[in-house]
């Protein structure tokens, strides 16, 4: 795992400056670290590459953060001290906002970076304020200034605006060409505070990432808030209530070096053969097991906000599936699974995802790291449902919903959203909001041409198609930020399709009961397009508990049986005809009616105002 035990001494805290980078997706984060590695001479110029620090194939070709890392710099400041860094770099999409606000809790300040040719973006506005929340000293950075259509004078005015930060603190640069970049390292040392705590008090060490390592356990990445971190230490998970031997600590310059000690306002790994990364949880305290003490406030186990069941399309790769998803877990405490059965589509898993990015990576590293072909259900979103008797349950599976006799009331997951967009497309981006149930809660101008939303809309609206919806009213313009904002009480209904006669399970959906006809009416209209015509009539219906509310036949396939009656007696077309009929009824009494693939993805698309 290391190197060398090179061990730099226990440095002064006032020579020690932890920050992070925060900005909107695309804004030039990872673009920053890389020449602020390159600056500090943490890496030579043979082994730079773009992203350094996005290591998944993913994070590169989607040019985003997963996962939070940590990277420790040695600076020689102009006023001859040297200092040591270490910059955190945190997710920037909205599933992973937990792990942002932990990793922001580990630092004193952050680069608060916005590209001078898109301004503002939601995003920038929700960590800025996740940032102002934690008490952290916020350096704005306009980067991109080279580019010909940069406007970093109207920037400044927006900054001001919206994040009440002066516009003169904001510093230009270009992290692409490295212009201005030295200034952004002073401005660090210069603007934000050294750590606070003291090495002599009793070890409090804040977990905000760990990773898998099939050799040593999970690897957790720390920042010691007061206390001394040191290997053969016995230490104390508070969260995981879990005891444990640390084998070795150090400090990631990016590649990890072994080190004899953590001291307060240090960030670094510890090894401590811990055996899941389940029981490492992000915002987790560690403590002395000799001296413990309280944990860090803040802490709260993650929990899914979004549910897909994932089958895959051969029966025979279910061992497969399961040993994938294990391995996968292993590296990403967020993702719940249980097995699940549907008698469409046979033996799969109901997962649960942080977000829709977060489903979607899992899903292609699946695929695209154990080879696997699979076929994911609508996602849904967990409901709490109050039975007559006075019970409250929570149900994440439509499949799984009482019958509606039993049911008193359901509530619905609430976001609270930020969508900022050009003031052309705000009244298509009002109607979109509108449609999917939104509560307009309040509408500001940044600029001229630029606006920006708050609405509160049900989670259940957004999973389905949402963003890229917004992405097309707004010619790609917009930019959505959310939040979980508790629950409301809905009409909602459960939406069963029935083919033959058979409910299909997979086909399930429970949405707003002034929609259910119009969903129920489309979904209907769809499946009868896609499922295959059989020998015998196939009625396709939508129902609410045993209220048909939409029907369509699949015509049967027919034979000719007149072709060979030329002329003759009508009474014996008459009697091949009933034969037909009376094999049909037989046929369709013992028939199976096979759904293709294409069925299942009819119901994402549902809604989504595409031709089918």
């Amino acid at each position: 795992m290391a190197h060398s035990l090179s061990t730099p001494e226990i440095m002064d805290p006032q020579f020690i400056r932890n920050f992070c980078i925060i900005a909107h997706i695309d804004h030039g984060k990872s673009t920053l670290a890389d020449r602020l590695l390159e600056l500090t001479g943490t890496l030579s110029q043979r082994e730079m590459t773009a992203q350094v620090l996005d290591s998944m194939d993913l994070e590169r070709e989607r040019g985003i953060t997963i996962k939070a890392k940590t990277v420790r710099l040695a600076y020689q400041a102009r006023d001859g001290h040297e200092y040591r860094l270490n910059l955190i770099d945190t997710p920037g999409h909205v599933d992973f906002s937990y792990e942002v606000s932990r990793a922001l809790q580990a630092c004193e300040g952050a680069l608060l970076v916005v590209d001078a040719s898109q301004g503002v973006e939601a995003q920038t506005v929700a960590n800025a304020f996740l940032a102002s929340q934690h008490n952290l000293a916020i350096v704005p950075v306009i980067n991109k200034v080279d580019l010909p259509a940069s406007q970093p004078e109207q920037v400044k005015q927006q900054m001001e605006a919206v994040l009440a930060i002066p516009g003169e603190e904001a510093l230009e640069i270009s992290a692409k060409t490295g212009l201005g970049v030295p200034a952004v390292l002073e401005a660090v040392i210069a603007r934000i505070p050294a750590p606070g705590g003291s090495s002599d008090a009793p070890l409090r060490a804040l977990i905000f990432d760990s990773w898998f390592d099939s050799y040593r356990g999970a690897i957790v990445l720390v920042r010691v808030e007061q206390g001394r971190l040191r290997p053969r230490m016995k230490i104390r998970l508070c969260g995981a209530g879990l005891e444990s031997e640390v084998e070795e600590i150090g400090a990631l310059v990016p590649k990890p070096v072994a080190l004899e000690e953590l001291g307060a306002g240090d960030v670094g790994y510890v090894i401590a053969n811990i055996k899941r990364v389940a029981d490492a949880r992000v915002g987790d305290t560690l403590v002395d097991a000799a001296r413990p003490a309280a944990a860090l406030p803040g802490f709260e186990p993650i929990k899914p906000m979004v549910f897909a069941g994932l089958f895959p399309v051969n029966a025979s790769d279910y061992e497969n599936l399961r040993d994938a998803l294990g391995k996968l877990q292993l590296n990403d405490a967020a993702l719940f699974y249980e097995p699940e059965n549907s008698a469409a589509l046979g033996f799969g898993f109901r997962c649960g995802f942080l977000g829709l990015l977060h489903m979607d990576i899992v899903q292609e590293r699946l695929e695209r790291e154990f080879n696997l072909d699979l076929i994911t259900t609508a996602p849904s979103v967990r409901y709490r449902i109050g039975r007559r008797g006075g019970e409250t349950v929570e149900v994440d599976n439509p499949t799984k919903f009482p019958p509606p006799a039993e049911i008193e009331r359901i509530e619905e997951p609430v976001l609270r959203a930020v969508i900022i967009t050009s003031d052309e497309s705000l009244g298509a981006v009002i109607q979109l909001s509108e449609e999917k149930r939104g509560v307009q809660k309040n509408i500001e101008y940044l600029s001229p041409t630029r606006v920006m939303l708050t609405y509160e809309l049900p989670l259940n609206e957004i999973v389905l198609d949402f963003y890229d919806r917004l992405k097309s009213v707004s010619r790609g313009y917009a930019s959505l930020d959310y939040q979980l904002a508790g629950y409301r009480e809905a009409d909602l209904v459960k939406l069963d399709i029935l083919v033959g006669g058979e409910p299909v399970d997979a086909l399930t959906l429970v949405c707003h009961r002034d929609q259910a006809f119009e969903r129920g009416r489309e979904l209907v209209t769809r499946l009868r397009k896609l499922i295959p015509r059989q020998m015998f009539e196939v009625p396709v219906q939508a129902a609410i508990g045993s209220r048909v509310i939409a029907r369509e036949n699949i015509a049967p396939m027919r034979k000719n049986v007149l072709a060979k009656c030329y002329g003759g007696d009508i009474t014996r077309k008459r009697k091949l005809l009933e034969k037909q009929k009376e094999g049909k009824k037989r046929m369709k009494r013992v028939g199976r009616v096979d759904i293709p693939q294409e069925a299942f993805l009819a119901v994402l698309r549902v809604g989504s105002g595409e031709e089918s």
